[in-house]
């Protein structure tokens, strides 16, 4: 497994079902810990596992239990231009769920992206960054459906996304 992980630029992890074992848990904090990538898209950054709390502390940096109804949302970029945002249009709109994200405080979270809910106003984190060892991690709360998937600004997000890891993990 640790092979594997090896010649991984980037990771992306969509699972809302447990990365179980020892062995996988620990092959990925070293995976992050040699510099490797991950892009943490929608249920994986949910509170999932109550056994695993270093997930969502460490990788994540908070999480969502619960979000809004499925419905419209628009999004806007919070920072400068980067690498991340490059080529997306924003404020950009899409159909999704709206986390209800809740960052942990003590974490070093870069939000770079927000959503907010057309039909109740209520705005929350749709997209940040955080480093683990001398990983990166680009988490993304969007991509509910392959409608989702299928817009635009959503699917250069996560290009970009992709793109910016592989940069970043050069020196691996």
């Amino acid at each position: 497994l640790r092979a594997q992980l090896a010649r991984l630029k980037a990771l992306c992890l969509t699972n809302n079902q447990p990365l179980a074992g020892d062995e996988l848990r620990g092959a990925l904090g070293r995976y992050f810990d040699d510099g490797g990538g991950l892009v943490l898209v929608h249920p994986a950054t949910w509170f999932n596992w109550s056994d695993w709390p270093e997930y969502n502390r460490d990788l994540v940096g908070g999480g969502s239990r619960s979000h809004e109804d499925f419905g419209e949302l628009e999004v806007r970029i919070e920072s400068i231009p980067s690498p991340l945002t490059r080529g997306i249009v924003a404020p950009f709109r899409i159909q999704d769920e709206l986390y209800r994200v809740e960052l942990d405080s003590a974490s070093a979270n870069d939000v770079f992206a927000t959503g907010r809910s057309l039909a109740s106003g209520a705005e929350f984190p749709v997209a940040w960054t955080r480093s683990h060892g001398r990983g990166h991690i680009v988490c993304i709360t969007l991509g509910h459906d392959g409608a989702a998937h299928e817009n635009e600004a959503f699917r250069k997000l996560l290009a970009t996304s992709v793109s910016w890891l592989h940069e970043m993990s050069r020196e691996r």
